[in-house]
């Protein structure tokens, strides 16, 4: 499993993809099993979040505005061991991790300015964690 994000261009006129960027979310010297999972853009457009699931890590990506290419800001620890699904709240402010194989749910603070993360401390113990989403109402 190559564990990378693709970036594509759409083309709705045709209803074609191109692709325009491969990022491994691996870093080079990592020799284990690599494996992504959650992946999401945050709401105003301008960072891109991925669980890497090998390394236990949250990647933080920047988005450019001009070409939708991304770059890599930032690798932080999940605070748990198989990060496997996320959430970002509706205020933008918190990312709340389902670490699987720790069995915990942990809590990290969005700088909604630079898109980075980290850890607040905050953890709850769940067995076997996959999927965190946040409920409106």
């Amino acid at each position: 499993m190559s564990a990378d994000v693709l970036v594509f261009r759409w083309d709705a006129q045709k209803g074609r993809l191109t692709l325009a960027q491969s990022l491994p979310i691996s870093t080079a010297v990592f020799a284990s099993v690599k494996s992504g999972a959650e992946i999401t853009v945050s709401g105003d457009g301008h960072f891109v979040y991925v669980a890497n699931r090998g390394e236990n890590q949250i990647v933080v990506y920047r988005v450019d505005a001009a070409s939708g290419t991304l770059s890599e800001i930032q690798r932080v620890a999940s605070d748990g061991s198989k990060p496997w699904s996320f959430g970002i709240d509706t205020t933008g402010r918190w990312l709340v991790v389902a670490n699987q194989e720790s069995g915990t749910v942990n809590v990290l603070a969005i700088d909604r300015k630079s898109g980075l993360l980290k850890s607040t401390g905050h953890s709850v113990k769940v067995e076997r964690a996959v999927t965190v989403a946040f409920v409106v109402g």
